[in-house]
């Protein structure tokens, strides 16, 4: 028997009143602590922040009773009630759009790279997230009203307990803040007419060197030099009303354009960039590497023309600046250009509020520019596409994502068309599908001569050296690329060139170990064997580690030729204007040669790494582009089908034989990687990834065996290969491999990286 019971006059009081309550806002918040080991939170949204809080906004809220810095998700409004702290407040000059914020999400699923760190990237540089202002002084603070503190300093100074409290009643807020820029005096001439200067001849003469100088102003330190005059000489003309000075940022974070040259319809290449950009989402160009600072200037005018802004990306600071100033040349009177990488210090957070407001007309910028909000964005153009400098390595500014990845994503989130320009695109792009923009050939290709150096043992040949000569005859100047090595090096036959290579999938082995314990592993597969004395293709003893430095190649090539040899790599530039200068790839390819020589090609494509082949393919091709009348290289792998390509400048051809290579090996663009290097002892790293990770990765990832990498003693590297068929999978997997080194670890350090350039 089932009794019904009606509700009491209290029940339905009860009721009326939760009908009657408005949801509860809640909002889900990324603290900008970067760890996987703090997802996001929740927190309610109090009454005098519901107009302002929306995804995007950059919020103040609490954890373990302290306020940190973070940025709202998404918002939900919920009927019950539940018990959760609210925000504290909201910091609208930070917040981000909805788009930027949905960027940082998608980067951060194809790349386990934390949230919070990828949304601390679209923040201005330099903030400081762990300031606060002292709002209500409390007795015997050594702040006063509206000084600012670090929390660190007010933990120590008022103790944990009593900087709880001094936040909890209100006396201390939390204060991101922007640092200024480091400013100078710049000075520029404030009349018409022609001053009367009697016999004050020095101020004439500071007058006239003004009158010289930029329309915009000069620095003050500069024209004082320059005119040879005086500090106060200057304030005279100051004090009689003809010049001006101010104070301005150290270093411009904006310039305006001051005239173009030609117009749109002269320039050859701007009906090309704008059918390619009205095309589609994202484009691909194969252009030679001289021209595509044009298709910058292109793309930029683009973008002026139809009242939006541009984002260029270049590899280098160096590049940077040149794109800047043929943008200054070239761009309509007035347009707004700035440049943004760490080489401008503090004045990139002025760059980063000034092109979120829309003040900015075209940012040009390295990898640290590619989440910079930007209001009006109306398209991104990569210059080199494929160069490893877009990626962070670990240690440095920046995300450890291909900047062309996040590129991508900004241009889906965005609506806004991409185009990546190279000469030698990345074959996950080429082979991911993505479309074509005719290409443009070369418009020159030097004169090659390949040296067999198979069954001598000679660094250097006599046609290498007979080439540099004649060179340096005809008074040109002769750059010599060598690749340097790292910890794995593989081995080749003097003999016959072979190459000692994994049996299960292909890649050549690398020496692991030392003295007596020297041998060969695999670093994909973890395949092991001895370091055999003799060649197993043709019995020859002649086997010897691949490569040579940069050192006893710029020495023999000293006592060969009879003069001086100069060095140019990334640590070390000596006597870089001498007529024949050895170097690494970075330093040769940014700069015209008469001659290149490269006496070792093998070491460009022998390789424990999958990507090597690709890498070397690029390097000869650069290396050909850059070499005006002749290209010498040296090598024991005549036949191999990249280098041949390489050298008749056959990209096609070189795609077609090296896509099926890396879609057998499982290789983006056909499948993703997650690469986890762990260092700790040997017995540790394996109960880890065998009882924590394995038994946790879904069924759509495979995992490789614990391969060594470097170090000795207790204290090794490892590494493990993630590999998925899809890039959120390998992701997800790398997730759950970063927190290896969690509490229950005892120490373990992991480093995790989704499909590297480099593997």
């Amino acid at each position: 028997m089932v009794r019904h019971i009606g509700h009491s006059t209290e029940t339905k009081t009860i009721l009326e009143t939760i009908e009657s309550t408005p949801p509860l806002t809640i909002a889900r918040v990324a603290l900008l602590i970067p760890t996987h080991a703090l997802p996001p939170l929740s927190y309610s949204v109090p009454d005098f922040l519901q107009d302002e809080i929306r995804p995007g906004s950059v919020v103040s809220a609490p954890l373990s009773s302290y306020s940190r810095l973070g940025v709202v998700l998404d918002i939900d409004d919920v009927s019950e009630e539940r018990s959760l702290e609210e925000l504290r407040g909201v910091f609208d000059w930070l917040s981000l759009d909805e788009q930027i914020v949905a960027v940082c999400r998608q980067v951060s699923s194809i790349s386990a790279i934390p949230v919070s760190k990828v949304l601390r990237s679209a923040l201005p540089p330099g903030l400081d997230l762990g300031s606060y202002r002292i709002v209500h002084p409390g007795p015997n603070w050594t702040w006063s009203r509206g000084a600012v503190a670090t929390r660190g300093a007010l933990r120590g100074s008022l103790g944990p307990e009593g900087f709880k409290s001094a936040e909890e009643l209100g006396r201390v807020k939390l204060y991101p803040y922007c640092p200024e820029p480091s400013m100078e005096e710049w000075v520029s001439i404030n009349t018409d007419s022609e001053p009367d200067f009697g016999r004050a001849h020095a101020q004439r003469r500071l007058f006239e060197a003004l009158s010289s100088a930029n329309e915009g102003g000069v620095r003050s330190l500069d024209i004082l030099k320059a005119a040879g005059a005086t500090r106060a000489t200057l304030l005279r003309l100051e004090e009689r009303g003809w010049i001006h000075r101010e104070r301005r940022p150290k270093i411009a974070a904006s310039e305006l354009a001051f005239g173009q040259t030609r117009s749109a319809d002269e320039d050859p290449l701007y009906s090309q960039v704008v059918d390619a950009m009205d095309a589609g989402d994202v484009r691909l160009w194969r252009v030679p590497t001289a021209e595509q600072l044009e298709v910058a200037v292109a793309v930029a005018r683009r973008s002026v023309d139809r009242g939006e802004q541009a984002l260029i990306l270049a590899p280098e600071v160096e590049v940077v600046e040149r794109i800047k100033q043929m943008l200054l040349e070239r761009l309509p009177v007035n347009s707004v250009v700035a440049a943004y990488h760490s080489g401008m210090g503090k004045s990139r957070a002025s760059i980063h509020l000034t092109a979120r407001s829309g003040d900015v007309d075209v940012v040009v910028g390295t990898r640290a520019a590619v989440l910079l909000p930007m209001s009006r964005l109306g398209g991104i153009f990569v210059t080199d596409e494929p160069n490893e400098s877009y990626r962070a390595e670990p240690g440095y500014e920046g995300l450890p994502l291909h900047a062309r990845d996040i590129a991508l994503a900004r241009g889906e989130q965005n609506g806004v068309s991409v185009l990546l320009a190279s000469s030698t695109p990345s074959l996950r792009l080429y082979g991911g599908g993505v479309q074509e923009v005719p290409a443009r050939p070369a418009n020159l290709w030097p004169a090659v001569r390949l040296v067999d150096m198979r069954g001598t043992g000679a660094i250097l040949s006599d046609a290498l050296i007979k080439a540099c000569q004649d060179c340096i005859d005809s008074g040109g100047r002769v750059g010599v690329l060598v690749n340097r090595l790292g910890q794995a090096v593989s081995v080749s036959c003097n003999q016959c060139g072979a190459i000692r290579s994994c049996p299960d999938c292909g890649l050549p082995l690398a020496l692991h170990g030392m003295g007596q314990s020297v041998g060969m592993i695999c670093a994909s597969c973890g395949h092991r064997e001895r370091a055999e004395k003799n060649c197993p293709n043709c019995d020859s003893t002649r086997l010897n580690p691949l490569g040579i430095s940069t050192e006893r190649v710029r020495m023999d090539l000293h006592e060969k030729l009879g003069v001086e040899v100069g060095l140019l790599t990334a640590g070390e530039r000596v006597d870089e204007d001498a007529a024949v200068v050895v170097g690494t790839a970075h330093g040769i390819q940014e700069v015209d040669w008469d001659v290149i020589c490269i006496p070792d090609a093998d070491a460009l494509f022998v390789s424990a790494s999958m990507g090597a082949v690709e890498r070397g393919f690029r390097l000869l091709y650069r290396a050909a582009e850059a070499a005006r009348t002749r290209l010498v290289v040296q090598t024991r792998l005549p036949e191999h089908y990249a280098l041949q390509a390489a050298l008749r400048g056959d990209y096609l051809t070189f795609a077609a034989a090296e896509l099926p290579r890396l879609r057998t090996a499982g290789y983006p663009p056909y499948a993703h990687l997650a690469q986890v290097v762990i260092e700790g002892p040997e017995s540790i790293v394996r109960d880890a990834v065998e009882s924590r990770l394995r038994e946790r990765l879904s069924p759509a990832v495979s995992m490789s065996a614990v391969v060594p990498v470097q170090g000795s003693g207790k204290r090794k590297v490892w590494r493990v290969l993630l590999r998925a068929s899809e890039r959120v999978e390998a992701a997800a997997a790398a997730t759950l491999a970063a927190r290896l080194g969690g509490r229950g670890a005892r120490g373990l350090k992991v480093l995790v990286d989704v499909d590297p350039e480099e593997v």
